[in-house]
């Protein structure tokens, strides 16, 4: 069995759970729901860390304050319990905190079922002041240690995009084989994944990052990606262009290609592959200068 590498997200959500177990003893009745909002609140990027900490502590607010209104009309009656429970939803939906909906919910049944022990408004607002301390001492842990570098992965992961296209290529020219356009595939959405991440880091960060050179160079990428989609659906018999014939040997530094040359022949195939050469120099030109 082979084991997984030890992330530092995992890491920084067990500092942050100790910090708040610490901290929560002495401030909140149950450090429990301190520790769970916590935890939610560790993610890849601090933008996700807010997002994720004050949709939960909107949640806590929403099914408290229904909750209560409620326990006033009738406590555990079912069809109101079954309203209360639409109209939590309802407003998690409204409010576009989807990912907070199951916490709304809990935290709603858990005062009008009676499922706890104190005063409704007592509860909501331990509730709320516990997820709340939870969701400040996760996203603080997660902006000060260690953040990932999403600048180095993405120059990285588009090095290795190079190489991948170049590799293809040469598969599919001179070693007149078939190349696996799902490696690519793969490639292209690991780096709009990283990208996406590192566009969320960006207001939480003193780096001066030239995004339009970041951004033009996913299109770059993801414009080899289509051309190379297209070649791969070819299968009649091709043939080179002269243009392309040589500035396939001059980006392999070889002195012959075993491939037939005509002007006429296979426009398609060479208008697509000449664009992919295109590209690739100028991948290359960016990958080898400073973002």
């Amino acid at each position: 069995m082979k084991l997984e590498k030890l992330g530092m997200r995992t890491i920084k959500s067990g500092i942050a759970v100790t910090c708040c177990v610490i901290i929560a003893k002495y401030l909140v009745q149950n450090p429990m729901y301190c520790a769970v909002a916590c935890i939610i609140s560790v993610q890849d990027t601090v933008r996700g860390s807010l997002k994720a900490g004050f949709g939960r502590v909107k949640g806590t607010i929403i099914g408290g304050i229904i909750g209560f209104l409620l326990v006033l009309i009738q406590p555990k009656d079912p069809i109101l319990c079954g309203i209360g429970s639409i109209i939590t939803i309802y407003l998690c939906n409204i409010l576009k905190i989807n990912s907070a909906i199951t916490v709304a919910s809990v935290t709603f049944i858990s005062i009008y079922l009676g499922v706890i022990e104190v005063n409704p408004a007592i509860y909501s607002f331990n509730r709320v002041l516990d997820t709340s301390i939870g969701v400040i001492i996760g996203i603080f842990i997660n902006y000060i240690i260690v953040r990932p570098d999403y600048l180095e992965s993405s120059k990285k992961e588009l090095k290795k995009f190079e190489r991948l296209t170049l590799q293809s290529i040469e598969l599919k020219i001179i070693d007149k084989e078939r190349f696996n356009i799902l490696k690519l595939e793969k490639e292209v959405k690991k780096l709009e994944n990283i990208y996406s991440k590192l566009i969320d880091e960006l207001k939480y960060t003193k780096d001066d990052i030239n995004t339009d050179k970041v951004e033009t160079t996913m299109k770059i990428c993801k414009e080899i990606y289509f051309h190379m989609q297209s070649i791969e659906l070819l299968e009649k018999k091709l043939y080179l262009n002269e243009k392309n014939y040589n500035n396939l040997k001059k980006l392999y530094s070889i002195d012959n290609i075993d491939w037939e040359i005509n002007e006429e022949k296979s426009p398609v195939f060479n208008y697509h592959l000449s664009k992919i050469i295109e590209e690739v120099n100028m991948l290359n030109d960016i990958n080898n200068s400073n973002y």
